[in-house]
C-alpha cells in the first residue's frame, strides 16, 4: 500500500493503516497501489445503477421507517403504532408518537439518515476523493443550511463543535455509542469499493468517519461491520445471498477491529463481538422479530442496533422489500436501521430492480438518481472497469 496522502491523516488512521498493511500481508492478501488487486470487484460492474440504486435505498429505508421512528430507546410507543396500524408496508405520514422534528413531514420524505448520507456522496463528488475533512465540512454545511429532520444530539453537538474548529479527530462525544453512524456509511463504501481498496483500507475510513461524532469503538466497529455489507452487496450478482459462514466471519472482524482500536480508542467491557457472538446460536432458527427481541429490542443503541441487522441480513436471501418492510416492522430504530438495510439491498439489486412503487413516491427520487448517477462516474475515474 502506498504511503500516498498519508501525511494529512491524524495518527491513528495511520496507525490503522499500517496495521492494515501487516495483517493483509501476513494473510497473503497484499494492497497494491491504491489497493486495487484486492477489491475483488466483478468485470461488467454497473456502478451507476449500484450506487443510484444504494443511494435511492437508503432513501426508501428511511422514509418508510420514519412513520413510526424515535428517539427513546423506549420502544413501546414504536410496538404499539406498528400493532395499531398492522404493520409497515408503504410510506405513512408520521405517527403521533414520532420527534416533533418529524411531525410537518409527508408520506415519504425522508429524515437526517438520508440526508447525511446524500450530504457525505456529494463531498466524495466533489473532492473527487475520499477527503475526512470534507465530509466533516459537508456535515457542519448540512447541519446549517437544512431542515433538522431528527437529528440526534450527539451529532448535533459534534457539528458544533466542527463548525467552532474543533479538528475532526477530536469533534466527536467520549463514549457515544448510539447507531446514527451506520445510516450513515454506505456512500463510504460505495466508493472504497469503486476505487478498489482493501477492507483494512475501508476500516480506516470508518474508524475516522465514526469518531468524527462518537469517540467510541463500538460505533467505529458498528460502521465497519455495516459497511463490509455494503461491499458484499457490490460484489454480487444482483442478488442478496450470504455465504453459510459470513456472520462468523464478521465476528471474526469485529474483533480484529477490537484489538486494533483498543490501544488508540479503548475497548469496552462488552465489546460488539460479543453481542454478535451471543446471537449466533439462533441464526438459523429464528424469525426477524426474534432477533430484534434477543438485540434488546433494536433500538438505537449500536449494541442493539448492529447485532440484529447482521443477524437479520446474514441469516438468509433477502429481496429488497421484503427486507426493508422486515426491518421497519420489528421495531426500534426503524428510520437508522431501514435506511442501513436499504443501502445494502439498494447496492445489491441496484436501481433497476427497486420497487417502482417506492421510487414513484419516495421524496426527491429524481434528484438521487442524477446524484447517483454523477457519482458513479467521478468513483470510478481512473480505474478499471
Amino acid at each position: 500500500m502506498s504511503n500516498r496522502g498519508t501525511e494529512r491523516l491524524p495518527a491513528g488512521v495511520i496507525e490503522t493503516l499500517e496495521a492494515a498493511r501487516e495483517r493483509d500481508s501476513v494473510a497473503g492478501l497484499g494492497i497494491a497501489e491504491g489497493g486495487a488487486a484486492s477489491a475483488g470487484r466483478k468485470s461488467g460492474f454497473k456502478a451507476a445503477d449500484r450506487l443510484t440504486g444504494l443511494l435511492l435505498g437508503c432513501a426508501i429505508g428511511d422514509a418508510l421507517g420514519m412513520p413510526v421512528s424515535s428517539f427513546s430507546d423506549d420502544n413501546d410507543a414504536t410496538l404499539r403504532a406498528l400493532h395499531r396500524l398492522g404493520g409497515v408496508r408503504d410510506f405513512l405520514a408520521p405517527q403521533g408518537h414520532v420527534h416533533r422534528a418529524l411531525q410537518r413531514l409527508r408520506a415519504g420524505c425522508w429524515t437526517d439518515e438520508t440526508q447525511l448520507t446524500l450530504a457525505t456522496a456529494r463531498a466524495l463528488m466533489q473532492q473527487r476523493r475520499l477527503s475526512y475533512e470534507g465530509i466533516a465540512s459537508a456535515y457542519v454545511q448540512a447541519f446549517k443550511t437544512l431542515e433538522l429532520r431528527g437529528w440526534d444530539p450527539t451529532t448535533k453537538q459534534a457539528c458544533r463543535r466542527l463548525e467552532q474548529g474543533t479538528p475532526y479527530t477530536h469533534s466527536g462525544k467520549r463514549g457515544g455509542h448510539t447507531n446514527t453512524v451506520i445510516g450513515r456509511i454506505a456512500p463510504i463504501a460505495g466508493w472504497s469499493y469503486c476505487r478498489g481498496e482493501s477492507d483494512r483500507e475501508l476500516f480506516a475510513h470508518c474508524r475516522a468517519v465514526a469518531l468524527m461524532t462518537q469517540q467510541d469503538s463500538r460505533p467505529v466497529v458498528g460502521a465497519y461491520l455495516i459497511a463490509l455489507l455494503v461491499r458484499d452487496g457490490l460484489a454480487s450478482s444482483r442478488r442478496w445471498e450470504p455465504s453459510a459462514d459470513r456472520y462468523f466471519e464478521l465476528i471474526e472482524e469485529a474483533k480484529w477491529a477490537e484489538s486494533v482500536l483498543a490501544a488508540g480508542v479503548g475497548a469496552s467491557e462488552y465489546p460488539l463481538s460479543q453481542h454478535l457472538a451471543e446471537l449466533s446460536d439462533a441464526l438459523e432458527d429464528s424469525d426477524p422479530s426474534e432477533l430484534a427481541e434477543l438485540s434488546h429490542g433494536a433500538t438505537g443503541d449500536i449494541c442493539a442496533s448492529v447485532p440484529f441487522l447482521v443477524a437479520m441480513l446474514c441469516s438468509r436471501s433477502w429481496e429488497f422489500e421484503e427486507g426493508v418492510i422486515a426491518t421497519v416492522n420489528v421495531g426500534g430504530a426503524t428510520d437508522t436501521n431501514a435506511a442501513a438495510v436499504g443501502a445494502i439491498l439498494g447496492a445489491t439489486y441496484g436501481v433497476r430492480k427497486l420497487p417502482r412503487r417506492f421510487i414513484d413516491k419516495v421524496e426527491e427520487a429524481e434528484m438521487i438518481r442524477e446524484l447517483g448517477h454523477q457519482w458513479a462516474g467521478i468513483a470510478m475515474q481512473g480505474t478499471a472497469s
